[in-house]
């Protein structure tokens, strides 16, 4: 095992909003620090024992272990993105581009949760000012909120709105005890 893709792969799970508010809140129970840190061992394990793994395959993996061992869904792309990331350093440390790959950890965004704040979930789903701007979390029957307006992967806002049928199911998954990360509105 390289220990260069070791550290990317620790950087990169780091620097992921999910997996950091989950610790954050411990939607794994008192174990989500080991859980996320366990994560760094097994996408490590889970690259070498696998030829030719594409972002969406490590996606997918990374969807099942946040859902298996966190009880969070993610629904904004993140894993996607996080996955993208992990093979192309993946590609480059098999290259034995060690320092590209270090060169690329120093320019990664770090995980800035100082941005995000949990309220409580106002009754039937509506605010009493229209102040607060929806993101893209929510956590044991809270609704994660934007305090900032930068745009963000995993902090994006968008405006208090009438929920649709998808969003109503979703609700109603988190009330079973499921948290959904879902995707904001990306500034392009």
């Amino acid at each position: 095992m390289n220990p260069t893709f070791k550290k990317a792969v620790r950087v990169a799970l780091g620097s992921w909003n999910p997996l950091q508010f989950a610790v954050q809140q411990q939607a794994g129970g008192k174990q989500s620090a080991e859980i996320a840190e366990w994560m760094i061992g097994i996408i490590e394990q889970y690259f070498c024992e696998n030829e030719d793994l594409e972002p969406e395959d490590v996606a997918d993996y990374l969807a099942t272990i946040m859902d298996q061992e966190l009880n969070i869904l993610v629904e904004d792309d993140s894993d996607m993105e996080i996955g993208s990331c992990l093979c192309h350093l993946y590609q480059l440390c098999v290259a034995g581009k060690d320092a590209q790959v270090m060169d690329e950890l120093s320019l990664m965004p770090k995980c800035d949760l100082s941005l995000c704040r949990v309220q409580e979930q106002p009754e039937g789903g509506e605010s009493e000012d229209n102040a607060p701007q929806l993101v893209a979390a929510h956590l044991s029957g809270m609704q994660l909120h934007d305090t900032s307006n930068a745009a963000d992967n995993s902090c994006t806002s968008e405006p208090l709105r009438e929920l649709t049928e998808l969003e109503q199911q979703q609700l109603h998954d988190e009330e079973d005890g499921w948290t959904v990360i879902r995707r904001g509105n990306k500034k392009r």
